[in-house]
Formats: C-alpha cells, structure tokens, sequence
C-alpha cells in the first residue's frame, strides 16, 4: 500500500486533520481516486490546488506507477513568479 502524508493542513477540510494513510494504488490517478471515495472533494482540491510527489519527486503525470513502499505527499500548490525579463545585451549597454 502506498502512504499518503498530508504536508500541513491544506486538506483538513476533507480528511479532519488526519496526516498520514495508507491506501492500495497501482498509480498517483487510481490513489487520488481512493482519496476521493473516501473523502468526498478532495480529489477535484487535489487536482486543483495541490501538488504531488512520490518518493521524494514532484511528479505531473499522474499515470506515475506506485509501489507498496511507495511514499507520495500531498502539499500545496507553489505559484508566483513573473514573466521573464529580457536583460539588454552588453553590448548595447552605455560605456563609462
């Protein structure tokens, strides 16, 4: 069986503060399925708003094949950033 560990809180509003269950999965889809058969929601937040990563890997395909040992952590989605800044090329830059 794989282990899902909840990384803080961002799912307590499904599974009541539980951290740590342990779930029979071939792959990351058939595990966030179970999750959500059992807690009802938690699939279309995991989809939505969560990241994944399995034995210590981010993953995006969630076809990723799980083992019994397998370990995936549930955390929160990590967005920002800006659109890339196109710096001037030396050469084009004033001399002193």
């Amino acid at each position: 069986m794989a282990r899902i560990v909840f990384v803080t809180s961002i799912c307590d509003e499904f599974t009541d503060g539980l951290e740590t269950l342990d779930l029979p999965a071939g792959n990351v889809f058939q595990l966030v399925s179970a999750l959500d058969r059992r807690f009802p929601g938690l699939g279309r937040f995991v989809e939505t708003r969560a990241s994944i990563a399995v034995d210590g890997a981010v993953i995006q395909d969630w076809t990723q094949t799980l083992s019994a040992e397998s370990e995936v952590l549930l955390f929160p989605r990590i967005a920002g950033g800006s659109t890339l800044v196109s710096w001037p090329k030396p050469s084009s830059l004033p001399r002193r």
